[in-house]
C-alpha cells in the first residue's frame, strides 16, 4: 500500500487503489476574532488521497479495517475502493 504524493506516482498498469476524502480544519487568527474581514478566517480545507494496494485482498482489508475503526463516527467512512485500468 502506498499513497500516490504526486502526478508521477500514480501507476501505470492495472491496480486496485482507493480513494480517500476528509478535511483540514484551520483556526483563524485572532485579528479575525476581533474584527471580522480583517486577518485569517477559520476555513475547512477539502484533502482527497489516493491509496494504491498491492492486491484486491490488501484493499478489501484496509477498507474492512477503516469502517470498524470509524464504526460509531457521526459520519460514515469517507472512501471509495476501485479497480484502475489506466490507458
Amino acid at each position: 500500500m502506498k499513497t500516490v504524493t504526486s502526478p508521477g506516482g500514480f501507476p501505470n498498469k492495472p491496480h486496485f487503489a482507493a480513494l480517500t476524502f476528509s478535511h483540514i480544519h484551520i483556526p483563524g487568527d485572532e485579528r479575525s476574532h476581533q474584527a471580522p474581514g480583517h486577518g485569517h478566517p477559520v476555513e475547512d480545507k477539502p484533502v482527497a488521497e489516493y491509496i494504491v494496494f498491492d492486491s484486491e485482498e490488501e484493499m478489501k482489508k484496509w477498507a474492512a479495517d477503516e469502517v470498524e475503526y470509524r464504526t460509531g463516527f457521526p459520519s460514515p467512512p469517507g472512501f471509495v475502493v476501485f479497480h484502475v485500468n489506466p490507458r
